[in-house]
């Protein structure tokens, strides 16, 4: 998957997914035919001939239903034990959705507040005077310095990384942070809820989010109630896949620690704004004001596909990799689960398959759009792969973020010629902005390509995604 800059609407319209008892995929009628599973089964087992995967999960939600749950290939290669739908995977990242939910929760009980400081719960954090709100973790803008464990498979202490902040340098007064994906900031925002709630996150999560939806394979790295037959992690080891290293859970924590499954994960998708409440879940789903080219929720990314709100989250730790895909005014989720990580060689991309699968069931729709916008986007992929690039057409922001490494990084080149383009959406975001969306075709892929326009004409944004 190639991401430039990830192009967002406002907080989403919450009419996500009604709640309603799993079915099987061939009462739903929706969109899900027997032949469009047909193909996702071959999209998956595909992915495991090639060898890109010991085995995958995958999950598809359709108006607060779960019409289809499958595994693929193996959750433990030395057993020969098949992947099921069942399987317990670790999601790294996806985390970040439920230590959300924590801190969500807590403020409806008016036990905290997101404005709060972070030194009120935790008063040894000193980072920038102490002024580092709750919001700020969950929004990643806490301006935190990054932190890159020498050995993750080590513990440590959530006080010494702390302690670790007060030699940090502090952002400039005058700057907004910007987004940053930072382990650190979900690990203290997994403090905040031990010390708010008066018991850990996991025993919170526990008792507010696992057992009210019936979450039963669900639990932090570190608890007990992993099966056997869980998915056991895989990293590359030149063509074949060997057990990955096992991370210490107080690396993991709130960040990137939990243990779920496709059933499990669907629940949350279906039952999130029931039990988190609409106006909770529109904060959650609330793009940051950051200015990056990222824009950021709480614990999802807040995209737009086809004109239509998305929202996102992945994660990748030691062994696993996963991918969550909401489509709220479609009343659709995805969920790919994969036990190999990319650290070592190239493996599956849960991203590339859901983003896949979301083409299959709820396809992009064509739109007109004014041919010299067409001619420009057109232009613009070929500035991409020659290295071309006229900064006197970008925003200062992007051109900064645009930088000549990146495009040669990026190597459009490889793609070979343009074949088509044809136009699907233009949506006017918040900002003023023009976003439009086009399907692009190359001899090898196909990737949905946006490009997103000022009211001045300048170029604010530039993605291509498989």
């Amino acid at each position: 998957m190639r991401r430039w800059s990830s192009v967002f609407g406002t907080a989403l319209s919450l009419c996500v997914l009604t709640q309603a008892s799993p079915a099987p995929a061939a009462e739903s009628g929706v969109t899900l035919t027997p032949a469009i599973a047909s193909r996702i089964d071959d999209m998956a087992r595909e992915q495991i001939h090639n060898g890109r995967t010991p085995g995958l999960a995958i999950g598809i939600v359709e108006n607060g239903r779960i019409v289809y749950a499958k595994g693929f290939g193996f959750a433990s290669l030395a057993k020969h034990v098949p992947m099921e739908p069942d399987s317990q995977f670790y999601v790294g990242g996806l985390t970040r959705q439920f230590t959300t939910a924590a801190i969500l929760l807590l403020a409806q009980d008016n036990k905290l507040a997101l404005d709060d400081r972070v030194s009120k719960y935790l008063p040894a954090f000193h980072f920038n005077g102490g002024n580092v709100t709750i919001a700020q973790l969950l929004t990643q803008t806490s301006g935190l310095p990054r932190y890159a464990p020498t050995d993750p498979t080590k513990p440590v202490k959530i006080a010494d990384l702390i302690a670790s902040l007060d030699q940090a340098k502090p952002p400039a007064a005058s700057a907004t942070p910007p987004y940053a994906n930072n382990v650190l900031n979900y690990l203290i925002a997994a403090a905040v809820v031990e010390r708010a709630s008066g018991v850990t996150l996991s025993d919170y999560l526990e008792q507010n989010v696992f057992i009210p939806l019936v979450m039963n394979d669900s639990f932090l790295a570190g608890d007990s109630g992993i099966s056997p037959s869980h998915a056991i992690g895989y990293t590359r080891n030149g063509r074949e896949f060997a057990p990955a290293p096992v991370w210490d859970p107080s690396w993991l924590g709130g960040d990137a620690g939990l243990v779920t499954s496709i059933y499990d994960l669907a629940k949350w998708d279906i039952e999130m704004p029931i039990l988190l409440r609409v106006d909770a879940v529109r904060t959650m789903f609330a793009p940051s004001a950051s200015n990056g080219p990222t824009r950021y929720g709480m614990g999802w990314v807040i995209d737009r596909r086809g004109g239509k709100d998305f929202v996102w989250s992945n994660g990748e730790i030691s062994g696993y990799r996963a991918m969550s895909a909401l489509l709220p005014e479609q009343h659709v989720g995805v969920i790919v689960l994969s036990n190999a990580d990319s650290f070592h060689g190239p493996v599956a991309a849960p991203e590339e398959l859901a983003a896949r699968i979301l083409d299959l069931i709820v396809p992009p729709m064509a739109a007109h759009l004014d041919n010299a916008i067409v001619v420009r986007a057109r232009d613009w992929l070929a500035r991409l792969a020659t290295g071309h690039i006229e900064r006197g057409e970008l925003t200062p922001a992007f051109s900064a973020y645009l930088t000549d490494d990146l495009v040669a990084h990026e190597d459009f080149a490889s793609l070979g010629p343009l074949l088509t383009i044809v136009p699907l959406s233009s949506t006017t975001e918040t900002s003023g902005d023009t976003m439009y969306e086009f399907l692009v075709r190359y001899r090898r892929a196909q990737y949905h390509y946006e490009f997103e326009l000022t009211p001045q004409g300048k170029i604010d944004g530039l993605s291509l995604t498989a």
